[in-house]
């Protein structure tokens, strides 16, 4: 216990009047005094009471000579020093999610605390919060020190411990030695104090390990680019982005809220581009504040070009790029290979087998980098071998592999990357992990000249598609092989992807492109005299034609595939326009047309190959139904069903459903029929055909209007016109606005009914 100047003095004065009555009062009586009455019988003890008192004055003496000699050299030294080197906390947008992590981390008894995370993520500013926070529990003291880890000459321990001895008050003779010697002696003059200690911006767990303190009531709270998970007895926190929403606050607290609220989808749109970065966000937050006249779409839109990005992300001498760049100085040179040749992979997010391709070396030292570069939060780790980077450390990476290969080296890692990508593809490997990348890849190799290794990745991706469920994927597929045919100048594989992005936008009921691209492709093949060709893109024109309702058209073209096929002798492809030709007949509602075609096509069906002909039996049932052949029609349409299911083909078990469907409607079964036709609806819903969506949409408004419920049938139509409009199929949506002009409850409205 602490005792001051003039508590000593009143002390003392204090014992020594009580000792001095005392002992006054039993020498009187001692000696012949008298005390007072009802005391009297109590006298005989004054001589024993002197005694007492003369031992206990002695050592009463004694107590208040220690007490002054220890007072007096307590006030001769001069009081311990409490620095308070904490810098202002700023103010916190966002991260609330890491603050209340460290709060539990701190609560459960932690004594050093790690933030890491990448460069600009916010980690001083949350470290400095958090510290600020803590403040008032270490009393004694708060040091701070940036150890500039992530320059080129980061501050070396024994400095920082020579500061923090000094702050601490320890002598000039005391502030010199080793760093074993100023880290034992900086232990020890905090061992017995509540002592805080903020170390911001960390290389490593070898500059941070003496500089931490180790008394049982100090706290230690580090910053570091790098996972420190070799520091014993520290809790790493990694860092995360800002949300949307709170990237939106700290833009409007640096840009002014009036500038945010006046273009809030600008803001937002800026907001994506930073993708979450703090630092990123202050800096165009700064940018617009200062730049009077910017509205944030302005801004917003410089940033949409990825080449000029990391330039907009500037401001005085905070730049994203030099905070990126001198973290990639930090790597080592395979580190730094890895970093820029894996990162500037075009997609999102890649494997460790693609990486090894592009970087050109064996998977192990690839995947030992990868470690490092995710320790350092440079890349991410989503799942086991796989990878992604930041946005914009990914604008980064390829950036500097740009910058940092010759076009030789550049053009030799993508060989590699579509020489490994065709591997994989035609190795029969599943394309779900790489179907991203695919897509991504192949812009690249038309801008850097390498169009044949791309079309043979085309080519090998192509069979892996199921027939309707990937057109989206194969519309865009196909469009990248056009691109890339047409860098090569060959006007036969123009169309024969034109060929296929036809057939894609037929499945998606995107008829005017389907007829457009058709064409395109009729137009390229006529001069090429290839006979082979011609049929099936005459077939693709033929199917565009049917698909906007032009009979003769579509009769003409497939008429004229069927005969180029005949005569070639290509028995699966005749089978395939004579399906093409019964439908065409079952749409205008000829089963005298169609039913001798598609039995035709039956015949030449091979018995084992029967099953995989599921869309010419359910052609072949409808042209029975349609024939007053019920009982035949229903057979085929349920092995057609069977057929599907087996083989999980939704687009087959939507159109069979739709037969069913309208076969019990036909007959009166309007439930039956709804169910059917709902079932259409959703197949066609999941592989996105919207052609299916708005003829299911129909049926079930033409259901709903038989059963009376003419709100519903009203209101199932409009769905299917507001569908088939926006699919430019002017025909269909004519269809069924005369249908849903039909129905009582529309021709109620007309008559001025409520």
């Amino acid at each position: 216990m602490k005792v001051r100047r003039g508590q000593v003095g009143v002390l003392l004065v204090v014992t020594s009047g009580l000792f001095s009555v005392l002992l006054a009062v039993a020498v009187n009586v001692a000696t012949g005094g008298r005390l007072p009455e009802p005391l009297t019988g109590y006298a005989w003890l004054a001589w024993p009471a002197v005694g007492l008192l003369a031992v206990v004055g002695a050592a009463l003496a004694l107590w208040q000579q220690r007490l002054v000699d220890r007072t007096t050299s307590t006030l001769d030294s001069p009081a311990l020093p409490r620095p308070a080197e904490l810098p202002a906390a700023p103010a916190m947008f966002g991260l609330t999610e890491d603050l209340a992590e460290a709060d539990r981390t701190l609560a459960s008894g932690v004594r050093a605390l790690v933030l890491c995370a990448a460069p600009g993520t916010g980690k001083t500013s949350l470290a400095l919060r958090i510290a600020h926070d803590q403040r008032a529990a270490y009393p004694d003291a708060q040091l701070y020190a940036t150890l500039r880890g992530a320059s080129a000459d980061p501050v070396p321990p024994d400095s920082v411990l020579a500061r923090f001895l000094g702050a601490l008050g320890r002598p000039e003779e005391e502030r010199r030695g080793t760093v074993e010697e100023l880290a034992a002696r900086f232990r020890s003059a905090v061992a017995d104090r509540r002592v805080l200690v903020l170390l911001d911006d960390a290389r490593d767990a070898a500059q941070v390990r003496p500089l931490l303190p180790g008394g049982a009531g100090c706290l230690a709270i580090v910053t570091s680019r790098r996972l420190l998970a070799d520091l014993a007895g520290a809790t790493n926190i990694a860092i995360g982005g800002l949300r949307p929403h709170e990237a939106l606050a700290l833009l409007a607290a640096t840009a002014g809220e009036e500038r945010v609220a006046a273009d809030p989808d600008g803001a937002r749109r800026i907001v994506a581009a930073c993708g979450g970065l703090p630092l990123a966000v202050r800096i165009l937050g700064g940018r617009l504040r200062t730049r009077a006249h910017w509205t944030p779409s302005a801004l917003a839109e410089r940033l949409e070009d990825d080449r000029r990005r990391l330039d907009e992300l500037r401001l005085g001498d905070r730049a994203v790029r030099s905070s990126f760049q001198t973290a990639y100085d930090e790597l080592s040179t395979v580190d730094q290979l890895v970093f820029r040749r894996a990162g500037a992979h075009p997609g999102q997010v890649f494997g460790l087998a693609a990486a090894a391709a592009r970087c050109d070396l064996a998977e192990p030292a690839v995947a030992a980098a990868l470690d490092r570069l995710v320790d350092a939060f440079l890349v991410e780790s989503p799942a086991p071998d796989r990878y992604r980077l930041h946005d914009l450390l990914r604008l980064y990476a390829t950036e500097t592999f740009t910058a940092r290969e010759s076009p030789g080296d550049r053009a030799a890692c993508l060989a590699r990357h579509l020489d490994w990508l065709t591997r994989y593809a035609r190795g029969g490997a599943p394309l779900r992990d790489e179907r991203d990348n695919v897509l991504a890849v192949l812009p690249v190799a038309v801008s850097e000249g390498l169009a044949e290794p791309g079309w043979e990745l085309v080519l090998a991706v192509h069979p892996l598609l199921t027939a309707a469920e990937d057109h989206s994927y194969r519309l865009r597929l196909w469009q990248a092989g056009e691109a890339l045919a047409g860098a090569l100048g060959d006007d036969h594989r123009r169309a024969r992807a034109l060929r296929w992005v036809s057939h894609s936008y037929g499945i998606a009921g995107r008829v005017r492109e389907e007829l457009a691209t058709a064409q395109q492709a009729v137009a390229l093949v006529e001069p090429l005299g290839d006979r082979w060709e011609t049929a099936q893109v005459t077939r693709r024109l033929g199917e565009a034609l049917r698909a906007q309702n032009r009979f003769a058209d579509a009769e003409a073209a497939l008429t004229r595939a069927l005969e180029l096929f005949v005569e070639l002798g290509d028995v699966p492809e005749e089978i395939e326009v004579r399906s093409a030709l019964g439908t065409l007949y079952n749409t205008f509602w000829r089963p005298e047309s169609s039913t001798p075609m598609l039995e035709r096509a039956l015949e030449l069906i091979p018995p084992e190959e029967v099953d995989r002909h599921g869309w010419v039996l359910l052609a072949l049932g409808l042209a029975y139904r349609f024939d007053g052949r019920q009982d035949e029609g229903a057979a085929l349409t349920e092995r057609a069903f069977a057929i599907a299911r087996r083989i999980g083909d939704e687009y087959l078990l939507a159109y069979c459903h739709q037969e069913r469907g309208w076969a019990a409607e036909a007959a009166g079964r309007y439930p039956d029929a709804e169910r059917d036709f709902r079932q259409m609806l959703a197949h066609c819903e999941r592989i996105g055909h919207g052609g299916g969506v708005g003829r299911a949409w129909a049926a079930l408004g033409t259901v709903a209007d038989k059963q009376g419920r003419y709100e519903a049938a009203l209101a199932a139509y409009d769905t299917a016109i507001a569908l088939h409009d926006r699919l430019g199929d002017p025909k269909r949506a004519g269809a069924t606005r005369l249908a849903r002009a039909a129905t009582p409850a529309s021709l109620g409205r007309t008559a001025g009914a409520p």
